[in-house]
């Protein structure tokens, strides 16, 4: 199955609060019209904090999974973001407890 790219890999969990990270959130982002979607996607990719992110349909542009250090990590986080020119727009929710997954 592996040869056959069915499998396609391996992954390990992590406990995400053994490091610290004790407040997980999505945060939906919209860009401004003409941005360059490539740059945001690699300056997301460089944050430790992002675990998944997707360019998705809807009123955002993307959902963004992050995991913080506390509050603090996820206010730093967010207004990272909210500095970054091309992101017009951002709506965070904190995640309260995960069901499934």
């Amino acid at each position: 199955m592996e040869r056959d790219g069915v499998i396609e890999g391996y992954r390990v969990r992590v406990d995400p609060a053994a490091l610290g990270r004790t407040v997980r959130a999505v945060v939906d982002a919209s860009l401004g019209p003409g941005d360059q979607v490539d740059d945001f996607e690699r300056r997301l990719a460089n944050r430790d904090e992002v675990t998944f992110a997707a360019y998705v349909t809807g009123t955002a542009d993307y959902s963004i999974l992050v995991e913080c250090e506390g509050a603090e990590g996820l206010d730093a986080f967010v207004r990272w973001l909210r500095a970054d020119a091309g992101v017009a727009r951002t709506e965070t929710k904190l995640l309260l407890r995960v069901v499934t997954g």
